[in-house]
């Protein structure tokens, strides 16, 4: 998945993105966040689509999870004895490879919960 500079997103995308965010601030459903805010919801999630699409937002599955993104290796990373991940909201988590799987755990829920 591409990671996406906020500062590059149109008014109009920004304006969705912007929704979307207080919509699960409010921890709304989109339906009933557009109901009270009265932005017609077919567009509410065709906005939303368009966003997971460019990387701004992470896709959910079926369940309401957050869906898998798959990973690519670049260059460089292996050279300096340390993992990084950089997630599509922008945050970079850096961390020695030799680091225990729990610890990586605690490490990635943290940047879950950033959203």
């Amino acid at each position: 998945m591409r990671v996406v500079d906020e500062q590059k997103l149109t008014e109009r995308q920004r304006y969705w993105l912007d929704h979307l965010r207080a919509c699960e601030t409010a921890g709304k459903t989109m339906q009933a966040y557009a109901s009270e805010n009265g932005i017609d919801v077919r567009s509410f999630y065709g906005a939303k689509k368009r966003l997971v699409r460019r990387g701004v937002l992470a896709a959910e599955n079926r369940s309401g999870g957050v869906a898998f993104t798959r990973a690519r290796v670049v260059g460089g990373a292996a050279h300096s004895g340390d993992c990084r991940i950089q997630f599509p909201n922008g945050v970079t988590v850096t961390f020695p490879h030799t680091v225990d799987g729990g610890a990586l755990s605690r490490i990635l829920g943290a940047v879950a919960a950033l959203g």
